[in-house]
């Protein structure tokens, strides 16, 4: 008899996470060997360092913190680049496999990352982009869609002319996919903080300002959607034919979903793709192997859950389903 296909056996990931045991079990070696030359190295270099700070204490104490600091940081730079190899080794092994059961099509670079200019041009934010970091590209095809999401971390500098500071206005996954529809102009929905922050009057004043680059904003006949989200649009009609009630209230459900103390999903429609920003807890680093513990089947079966979340996007959209064929225009 024929296996059956692997992603529908037992739980639904079992066999592609059973698959990695033994690699899983040579890799927890490297990884606990590595850390005890880390912090074996890490040891010495604050050791050196610290005699060092004592003989500078004697003779001049000003000079101990060009002595200290330095040897700090270069143990902690030591024992992270050496435990990041392992970390490498862990994304390398565990999540394209896990992707190849979800979708052959999917590849990764863990190194990789959607480019800034892509999420400039995306004018989900407009804050200015001082600071711009990525890591754990997946792209490829999905269900039959093409489709590219990564981790980011994008801050923008402040400074009083004293000290300068980097906030960060977006720590997340950014996706981009074919709408599997064409059209023509580009459509925004965003997070409607004015009116959560300054109520429904002050809040629709605030809203009609025009964003730079955003067209002008429009209504939709959903109250719960407007409530949540702010539309700017550059055109009224084709962002009524994108924005279907079905689409608003999956926005919706998305909003509730991935809604991260202050940071909300964002959306834009355009160059008919859509891309959305998604905001994660602070502190949390997707598909990262355990510095510590066990490194078996449950960590790999986390790595899948967190692959199929950020896919489930993608399923919940219903990218793949064509609502209208591409290269003819949409009804009116």
């Amino acid at each position: 008899m024929k296996d059956a296909d692997p992603r529908r056996s037992g739980d639904g990931h079992s066999r592609p996470v059973a698959a990695l045991d033994e690699s899983l079990a040579e890799l927890r070696e490297l990884r606990d060997s590595t850390r005890k030359k880390a912090l074996t190295i890490s040891g010495v270099i604050l050791a050196a360092t610290l005699l060092l700070s004592l003989g500078a204490l004697a003779v001049d104490g000003d000079f101990l913190a060009f002595v200290l600091v330095p040897g700090v940081i270069l143990a902690v730079v030591a024992y992270t680049q050496m435990m990041r190899g392992v970390k490498l080794k862990y994304k390398k092994l565990v999540v394209p496999a896990l992707l190849k059961e979800l979708d052959p099509g999917l590849s990764y670079n863990p190194e990789g990352c959607i480019p800034k200019e892509e999420f400039r041009r995306s004018k989900i934010f407009s804050h200015s982009i001082d600071s711009y970091h990525g890591e754990d590209l997946v792209y490829g095809s999905y269900k039959g869609i093409p489709v590219r999401f990564s981790e980011l971390k994008v801050q923008e500098k402040h400074s009083d002319g004293k000290n300068t500071t980097y906030h960060t206005f977006f720590n997340g996954v950014f996706m981009v996919a074919d709408f599997n529809k064409d059209f023509k102009y580009s459509h925004w929905v965003l997070p409607d903080t004015a009116e959560a922050a300054f109520g429904q009057v002050v809040g629709n004043f605030l809203q009609k300002l025009r964003l730079p680059g955003h067209g002008h904003m429009t209504r939709l006949e959903d109250p719960a959607f407007e409530k949540k989200f702010v539309v700017y649009t550059e055109d009224d009609v084709e962002a009524r034919y994108i924005l279907t009630p079905k689409l608003m209230r999956t926005m919706l459900a998305l909003s509730e979903r991935f809604r991260r103390g202050v940071s909300k999903i964002g959306f834009a429609f355009m160059n008919s793709n859509v891309y959305i920003a998604i905001p994660i807890e602070s502190g949390r680093d997707l598909f990262e192997m355990p510095s510590r513990g066990d490194l078996g089947a449950e960590t790999a079966r986390r790595t899948l859950e967190e692959l199929k979340e950020i896919l489930s996007v993608f399923d919940v959209m219903e990218l793949d389903l064509r609502l209208w064929s591409k290269d003819r225009p949409y009804p009116v």
